[in-house]
């Protein structure tokens, strides 16, 4: 899956080009929409790297068929009355959006780095593919150097309508998955996930210490792939000079640009049918969801 950085340029992207009544929505709660955009990530960095149940629902709801999940996230929206729970539901399908789209690209991208870093584990190359995506997208759209960007501060933790926007996703995985996560679980994800991205930020120091910790742990990449290269990888994890790469539908050439692109429309529609979900009840079109979040196919998106 992407990372961090890309997922909210890309927000931001969608932001700019979305409804004018999406994007007040928008506007009233920012955080809760940038919230959103990271998906189930904050699951996903719940106490880490200490192992949490909620770590697997993470990994579960990304392979689930992604129909049941969104009706779930826009009942609980409804069910808030609150604008900031329905933005955070808008920034959900940028994330579903930009996922379905380059999950496969950037796993592609990972097999590639096996040969230029051969000790790394496939969940390592996976997250060091979408940091060095991150450094790139960081300095074609925000027009500034990678390791100076501390992209951490674009997600409060503690805003109000985080509150809001935890309940919504402690809801809906109940729903989804039949598990019971407590929005205080999925709000102090939020902050171990703000405060293992504002670690990240230390550079070649940080990366140096924990190569050094994850060498004697024996897990190389564990969490140094986190940390964006101060440069670009060798590799061209971005794929800007169009190598052929290896969908479920065959071989293709395009770029991550190329792909993000793609991916807006989109988002701009499904935050569409969701905006008429929440106003008019009229039901998700089971068609927006041909795949998961790792872009593999499901049965009529259900």
């Amino acid at each position: 899956m992407p990372s961090y950085a890309t997922c909210h340029i890309f927000a931001a992207t969608v932001q700019r080009v979305t409804s004018d009544a999406v994007a007040h929505i928008i506007d009233s709660a920012p955080s809760a929409y940038r919230w959103g955009a990271q998906g189930v990530s904050p699951l996903r960095m719940y106490h880490a790297p200490l192992p949490s149940p909620l770590h697997h629902a993470a990994a579960e709801l990304r392979t689930q068929p992604p129909a049941r999940l969104f009706e779930a996230l826009c009942r609980a929206a409804c069910a808030a009355h609150n604008t900031a729970a329905l933005a955070y539901v808008f920034g959900f399908c940028t994330n579903y959006a930009l996922s379905r789209v380059t999950s496969r690209f950037i796993d592609e991208q990972a097999d590639r780095l096996a040969t230029y870093m051969p000790g790394l584990s496939a969940a390592a190359r996976r997250q060091l593919a979408a940091s060095d995506i991150d450094g790139i997208m960081i300095e074609d759209y925000i027009d500034t150097a990678s390791a100076d960007y501390a992209a951490y501060r674009l997600l409060d933790a503690d805003a109000p309508e985080c509150t809001a926007a935890a309940r919504v996703l402690a809801q809906a995985v109940h729903a989804t998955l039949g598990t019971h996560v407590s929005p205080a679980a999925v709000y102090r994800g939020m902050h171990d996930m703000r405060h293992i991205l504002r670690l990240s930020h230390g550079g070649a120091p940080v990366r140096s210490r924990l190569q050094k910790l994850e060498h004697l742990l024996g897990r190389s990449g564990m969490a140094s792939s986190f940390i964006r290269p101060a440069e670009p990888l060798a590799a061209d994890c971005a794929n800007r000079e169009h190598r052929p790469w290896q969908s479920t539908n065959g071989e293709r050439t395009e770029s991550f640009g190329d792909l993000f692109d793609a991916a807006v429309p989109l988002a701009v529609s499904l935050q569409r049918a969701v905006l008429d979900r929440y106003f008019q009840d009229k039901p998700l079109d089971p068609r927006f969801f041909p795949s998961d979040f790792n872009g593999n196919s499901v049965k009529n998106g259900k």
